[in-house]
């Protein structure tokens, strides 16, 4: 695994959490793993097509 790789995978599970924290406070346990699953389910399948689409985005979220 490449450092690049590596650190992808930090920042979506820092993601992952700072969106389960969040939503668990508004919708319950429950609730907050279903938008903790629909959010990071959405930024792994839009990420090519945010990082091509949208450079301000792309810049933050890599090309990985």
């Amino acid at each position: 695994m490449t450092v690049k790789a590596l650190r992808a995978r930090i920042q979506l599970l820092t993601t992952a959490w700072m969106v389960w924290k969040v939503a668990t406070k508004r919708v319950g346990p429950v609730g907050g793993l279903v938008v903790t699953v629909v959010v990071i389910g959405g930024l792994v399948y839009l990420r090519p097509w945010l990082a091509e689409n949208v450079p301000a985005v792309g810049r933050i979220i890599g090309d990985t």
